[in-house]
């Protein structure tokens, strides 16, 4: 019998923990409803949740946004809340608002023009934008910072932020006198034409002009009847007689600066006497001529057309004798090393450096030589200005740090292993690896981050007295390095990991050696902990201790203790020597006793007795929580009706209903009685203990689900149609199955599946006659017989495009637009529907001058599909050409 209730009780105890571990795996989410997720792009159900969670907000793309989207790099046409992207070129920018919802674009205005703008470009598909700062002068258009003479006698400068002129004479000038209008600030043309002499180069010239210039102005304090051998160093002497002048009337050397070169140099030389001297040697680099700007370049793909102009930089002059600035300069110009070459010089650097973007320092580094190939770089250090053809990657990378190289004409910089490339396109930094997680290093290894690598060091930590050698931890012998601490009288003996300190000789019983290897007698009484009993004292001794026995003397009340060592209490109600009455309880104190009665009673001095005390009365509502009974000696407690007496015997305790299962479904226990209540998807019937189910489909005021509601016991279920959709996260909603990438559809081989809401369609993309077929939805027209008009005027370009719509769009509603990508200025379209729109729903709309839009402008009832064709006739340049747009249009149900 034993064994069998055993078995039982094992086979409960099994179901039971069964049963706890199916409740565990999964929770039950009967009954449970799931919130509407609004606006959410990305749903995630966590394990162990009923209802999916938003993972990320934002806006989903319909219509011709769906490919704006798709373009600008957000897939499935999801864009996350607070992003946005631009579209028409980069005039409009459209943003998904924070929270989600619907993408709102607003339209971007162009900046407002500098002042003092004299030229202009005007690209087709951006704002105006201005190319060059200057003064305007009559009729004429003169570049900022330049000098001019409007008359022989008078010059004028041009601001570097432009504006207005300022104009100045030339000191000691006749104008009936002056043969040649003098020069007071060449622009780019003219300091060119100065140092065309054969033979003689454009700085020694200079020299010379300066030289017999200088020394007329100095000599005669004017020009005016200066030989004019050479009409150059005529103008020389007007800017050193204008320095003369402006030294000695104390105008100061700063108007220098407007005047140019080499009348500045020149004025500054004359103004400020010797010491201006060494600024005739220096030479300035002139500024490079503008490469070719095209007329229009859009970040947006180009499919059509593309027309670009460049024309050749026409600022170069003739070459004259070369100037050796490496040992003009020594050590001024370059870091490591200077070369001289034809016009310049060019810098470099020692093996193991790179030469950096100013073309004068050094790095460390190691310099990879790639060939010539062209890199866009903006260095250029020909002192005569060039042709400014596009610079080679030189031995120096060009602009990158490390590595150069040139693709599809544009610069691309590299770097070497362990180094990545910065944010400016340019630089290399040290990858640390170590930081990163990217070393090989194994567990017991320490990762050490070196310029462009790693190491990995063996990490081995060693225990006290012990030291790392070889990789291995060896025992420290402190005896042999002396690193001890024993006395003279004491020897080391090394030990693994420590060390011991034996004494040199041993002393007999009861003696112990000191610090210098003496014996000296222990003291047993001090040392020991009980050298003897309780009832001894210790007395020691040389070598050794004895005990003598205690003499106690005991007070009354009191008696030594069996060993002897003390006195302590005599227990008179213990053994019975008191002389308390009867009914009296016996108290035994500290060397004497006292008698009491028991609790409950308190003594009668007039009968000498213990007599009961009735607590209820002398103590009214202060010991029971409701009803006080007196008893014998004490008291009891009881409860009303629903109510039980609590562990304490004082207070009352609500009796709980509830675990005698009166209701039908939940209980709940209440003060001094119970209530029934039913779970979520009941309702309580009018006996107060039964539940009845709710029919939630019928009795719902809003809609519970977006297809179809399902009653079930207690709650409900939502239902989706039988094809097309399944059940979402949430319970509620109904999501599309993607047949197409599910790979649940039919289409054969050559037809292309295009999912829709509920469904998908199988559409073939075959390229007519004379036409082929460059990509999956593009097919572009073969070239046409001289005599074939019809050909001729066929589309040049086919596209294939796919739009799916609901039945409960806003109409009028844009779905598609179609334009030239690039446009250039002058671009004008014709659009329209050709085929497809019998019925009329649709309409086409010019937007500007190179784009337009097609429109849905009636409602469409119940599902339907549309092939439409759409087609553009481009005006460019006074000719014609058309484009045709095949547009398949679904409109699907809206019900779920």
């Amino acid at each position: 019998m034993v064994g069998l209730i055993a078995k039982v009780t094992l086979l409960r105890c099994t179901f039971l923990f069964l049963y706890m571990s199916v409740c565990f795996c999964q929770r039950d989410c009967t009954g449970v409803n799931c919130p509407q997720l609004d606006n959410c792009i990305q749903e995630v159900l966590e394990s162990g949740s009923c209802c999916a969670s938003c993972l990320q907000k934002g806006c989903t793309c319909e219509g011709y946004q769906y490919y704006d989207c798709l373009n600008s790099g957000f897939k499935n046409g999801k864009v996350g809340e607070g992003e946005s992207y631009f579209v028409d070129y980069g005039s409009t920018e459209c943003s998904c608002p924070m929270g989600g919802g619907r993408i709102s674009c607003n339209f971007i205005s162009c900046p407002d023009m500098p002042p003092n703008c004299i030229e202009v470009s005007e690209p087709a598909d951006g704002c105006v934008q201005c190319e060059r700062v200057g003064c305007v002068h009559g009729e004429q258009k003169y570049e900022a910072g330049h000098s001019f003479h409007v008359d022989p006698c008078r010059v004028c400068h041009c601001p570097n932020e432009g504006g207005n002129l300022m104009c100045y004479p030339v000191p000691d000038c006749d104008p009936h006198k002056v043969h040649k209008p003098m020069l007071a600030a060449p622009t780019g043309e003219d300091a060119a034409s100065m140092g065309k002499s054969p033979g003689v180069s454009a700085e020694d010239l200079l020299q010379s002009c300066c030289a017999a210039g200088q020394k007329w102005a100095t000599e005669n304090h004017h020009c005016n009847h200066m030989p004019l051998l050479n009409n150059d160093k005529h103008s020389i002497c007007n800017c050193c007689a204008l320095g003369l002048r402006a030294r000695s009337e104390g105008w100061g050397c700063d108007v220098h600066q407007y005047l140019g070169y080499p009348c500045g140099h020149v004025f500054l030389t004359c103004c400020q006497g010797e010491e201006g001297l060494s600024l005739l040697r220096r030479k300035q680099k002139p500024r490079p001529t503008s490469m070719p700007r095209k007329v229009s370049d859009s970040k947006f793909p180009s499919e059509a057309f593309s027309i670009s102009a460049t024309e050749e930089a026409a600022n170069a002059v003739e070459e004259q004798g070369d100037v050796d600035e490496c040992q003009l300069y020594p050590g001024q110009l370059c870091q490591h090393t200077c070369t001289n070459i034809w016009g310049s010089y060019r810098c470099g650097c020692n093996q193991g450096y790179i030469l950096q973007q100013d073309g004068s320092s050094c790095a460390p580094g190691t310099v990879t030589h790639l060939g010539i190939q062209t890199c866009d770089s903006t260095l250029n250090n020909n002192k005569h200005g060039g042709d400014h053809a596009a610079i080679l990657c030189p031995a120096e990378n060009g602009p990158c740090s490390q590595q150069c190289t040139a693709v599809a004409g544009r610069t691309r910089c590299s770097c070497f292993p362990g180094f990545s490339l910065m944010t400016d396109g340019r630089m290399c930094e040290d990858v640390d690896e170590c930081a990163t997680n990217t070393h090989s290093c194994r567990p017991s290894e320490q990762c050490v981050n070196t310029v462009g690598s790693f190491i990995c060091e063996l990490q081995v930590t060693c225990p006290a007295g012990f030291q790392l050698r070889n990789s291995v931890c060896k025992d420290i012998d402190e005896c042999v390095l002396q690193t001890h601490n024993c006395g003279m009288g004491f020897v080391c003996e090394n030990t693994a990991g420590s060390f011991l300190c034996n004494p040199k000789h041993k002393c007999i019983s009861g003696f112990t050696q000191d610090s210098h290897g003496n014996c000296i007698d222990i003291n047993e009484c001090s040392s020991l902990s009980e050298p003897c009993g309780s009832g001894f004292n210790c007395i020691n001794t040389v070598g050794s201790y004895t005990c003598q026995q205690k003499i106690i003397m005991c007070n009354p009340g009191y008696h030594v203790s069996p060993d002897g060592a003390m006195c302590v209490d005599t227990d008179e109600c213990q053994m019975g020597t008191h002389r308390c009455g009867v009914g009296q309880i016996c108290h035994n104190l500290p060397g004497t006793y006292r008698c009491d009665c028991q609790t409950g009673y308190q003594y009668d001095a007039l009968r000498k007795v213990c007599s009961d005390v009735n607590e209820c009365w002398r103590y009214p509502g202060r010991l029971c929580a409701q009803t006080c009974e007196n008893t014998p000696g004490s008291y009891h407690c009881s409860c009303t009706a629903g109510f039980s007496l609590a562990f304490d015997g004082k207070n009352c305790e609500d009796v709980n209903e509830c675990d005698k299962n009166p209701c039908g479904q939940e209980c709940a226990n209440i003060y001094s009685s119970y209530q029934c209540y039913c779970r979520q998807g009941y309702y309580l019937k009018e006996d107060g203990h039964t539940c009845e189910d709710i029919d939630e489909c019928s009795q719902s005021i809003g809609n519970l689900c977006t297809f179809k509601c399902v009653n079930v016991a207690g709650s409900y279920q939502c239902a989706c149609p039988a094809n097309g959709y399944v059940m979402s996260a949430n319970g509620r909603t109904c999501k599309d199955i993607d047949e197409c990438t599910t790979a649940a559809h039919n289409c054969s081989y050559g037809q292309t599946c295009y999912n829709l809401q509920g469904g998908f369609r199988c559409l073939s993309f075959a390229c007519p006659h004379n036409y082929k077929k460059v990509s999956d939805i593009r097919c572009e027209r073969i070239s046409c017989p001289s005599n074939s008009l019809d050909c001729q005027n066929s589309p040049v370009r086919i596209t294939y495009y796919q739009l799916s719509f609901q039945t409960n769009i806003i109409i009028p509603a844009q779905i598609f637009r179609i334009g030239p990508s690039p446009a250039y200025s002058g671009d004008h379209i014709v659009i329209g529907i050709i085929k497809g729109n019998e019925e009329g729903y649709f309409s086409t709309r010019k937007l500007n001058s190179f784009t337009g839009a097609v429109y849905l402008q009636r409602q469409v009832r119940e599902p339907k599909d549309f092939l439409i064709d759409v087609e553009m006739k481009l005006l460019r340049q006074g000719t014609f050409t058309s484009f045709l747009a095949r547009i398949y249009v679904f409109i699907t149900s809206s019900a779920v």
